[in-house]
């Protein structure tokens, strides 16, 4: 199974309009597409990622 790997930045903080739904939503779908969805969260005090290990980079929004 391929499998896409997203880094979901500051949840803790940008979680202001529905983003956990957001990325809950893209989870299900990407998985109903027959991939495997792995997300990673990071935050201000976590160590910094290596953005080149990740297919995609959320980091949510207004919309």
């Amino acid at each position: 199974m391929k499998e896409l790997k997203i880094l979901y930045l500051y949840p803790d903080i940008l979680e202001l309009y529905g983003d956990f739904g957001n990325i809950q939503v893209l989870h299900y779908r990407i998985e109903k597409r027959g991939f495997k969805a792995i997300i990673d969260s990071y935050s201000i005090d976590d160590p910094s990622p290596d953005f080149t290990k990740y297919d995609l980079v959320f980091a949510g929004g207004r919309s």
